[in-house]
């Protein structure tokens, strides 16, 4: 029986997980693909991959509240 005082951190490792990182940081602006017009969404938060690909918190300053977005439906607003 292994001692479990001496878990390695690849024991949390999910199987199979990459190594890939976020495409967007914080404080970017992105916009939704397949919503209508460029509304600009500021990303506040990265969030782990849910099983589509990475999440990201984001907000526009319009409205009150903030949205959850997988990474594939976010595209970069040229500054």
């Amino acid at each position: 029986m292994r001692d479990k005082s001496q878990n390695s951190t690849t024991d949390n490792a999910r199987p199979g997980a990459s190594s890939a990182a976020h495409k967007f940081a914080v404080g970017t602006f992105v916009t939704l693909i397949g919503k209508s017009g460029q509304t600009p969404f500021k990303v506040t938060r990265l969030l782990p991959d849910g099983g589509s690909g990475f999440q990201y918190r984001i907000k526009n300053e319009d409205e009150n509240y903030e949205r959850v977005a997988i990474e594939p439906l976010l595209a970069p607003i040229p500054r």
